[in-house]
């Protein structure tokens, strides 16, 4: 039964990491959503972000205000910039690190198929359902995508994976300054909300952009705000502390297959058999990377375990104590 618990609590931070990509995969579609209805990408952040405060912020205040760490200038230095350094351990001498490495591998492979090889389309689904209530293929025309464009997104999505690389890196410095997770989240959300504001502004600066009602607008802002820049931040920080960023990184391309399938089912986006491959090796290379790192969590139990057992064995027994002191005393007197 012990061991049965150990191992659940040891897959606590994996299953949650699978949630966290089920709730981005819904954001990617609902951001599609709202662009499609004419929302401005900057407009949606900054709202997401605002959002984000809103249900950050009272529950800091509430279940925290007794642990809050003291704002210090280097904690709000590292809240407003994300941009400290580290590098996990690899251990290459140890089965751990090389799955870590080869786990990495298969899954940047798997991704890099997903997006780049398409191959003949795959039926999957008896049905799908439309969301956009269009084609797909009748609103792209060449003209809306230009070279400079298409390199111009490239360019931007892997800089978004180096800014999201960085930010998981800084999440385990940031718990060494601030080990309340939910103080940690409405900090960097308040910080997000300034910036984006302050940018939109400049930008979007017709008031009619910024009207929100009853709809799909509402709805996107609203779920990024709480579930994606709230709930899945918080989860995010706690895993970070609890296995390290490549951990929680590695979980990233997952994403993607949650994405294709949502978007299969949802949007009537096509999946080929390049998506399907690819979900394969991403999914293989998940597994080796989280049974690798289990190994590396295994062997440090090993470690602290028998570093507390030699403590024990050096300390000498109470009763032999006594004893000595004992004829000592009576030799003495």
């Amino acid at each position: 039964m012990e061991s049965l618990r150990n191992m659940l609590k040891g897959l606590k931070p994996a299953v949650l990491m699978v949630m966290v990509q089920v709730a981005y995969a819904g954001v990617n579609v609902l951001f599609k959503l709202a662009i499609n209805d004419g929302m401005s990408m900057r407009i949606a952040t900054a709202y997401r972000l605002l959002f984000a405060s809103a249900f950050t912020l009272p529950l800091a205040l509430l279940f925290e205000r007794n642990k809050r760490p003291k704002l210090t200038r280097r904690l709000m230095f590292m809240e407003f910039l994300c941009g400290l350094f580290g590098l996990e351990r690899l251990n290459l001498g140890t089965a751990g690190g090389k799955a870590k490495i080869l786990g990495t591998i298969i899954g940047l492979s798997g991704a890099a198929l997903l997006t780049f090889f398409k191959g003949f389309e795959v039926h999957i689904w008896p049905s799908q359902i439309n969301l956009l209530h269009h084609d797909q293929n009748e609103i792209v025309s060449p003209a809306d995508h230009s070279e400079k464009q298409r390199l111009l997104g490239v360019l931007c999505s892997i800089l978004s994976c180096f800014s999201f690389a960085f930010w998981l890196i800084v999440q385990a410095h940031m718990g060494e300054d601030c080990p309340s997770y939910l103080s940690s989240a409405a900090l960097m959300s308040i910080m997000g909300a300034i910036q984006a504001t302050l940018f939109a502004l400049c930008v979007d600066r017709d008031w009619d952009k910024w009207k929100l009602g009853w709809n799909v607008r509402l709805l996107t802002v609203s779920y990024a705000g709480i579930v994606t820049s709230g709930l899945v931040v918080m989860i995010i920080a706690w895993c970070v502390q609890m296995r390290g960023p490549l951990f929680t990184s590695v979980f990233q391309p997952l994403m993607l297959v949650v994405v294709a399938i949502a978007a299969s089912l949802t949007l009537n986006e096509k999946l080929y058999l390049g998506s399907v491959l690819g979900s394969f090796l991403i999914v293989c290379g998940l597994y080796i990377v989280v049974w690798g790192k289990s190994q590396e969590m295994k062997m440090k139990t090993e470690l602290v375990q028998s570093k507390e057992d030699s403590k024990q064995e050096d300390q000498p027994e109470p009763i032999l104590e006594v004893v000595v002191f004992n004829k000592v005393h009576a030799g003495s007197s």
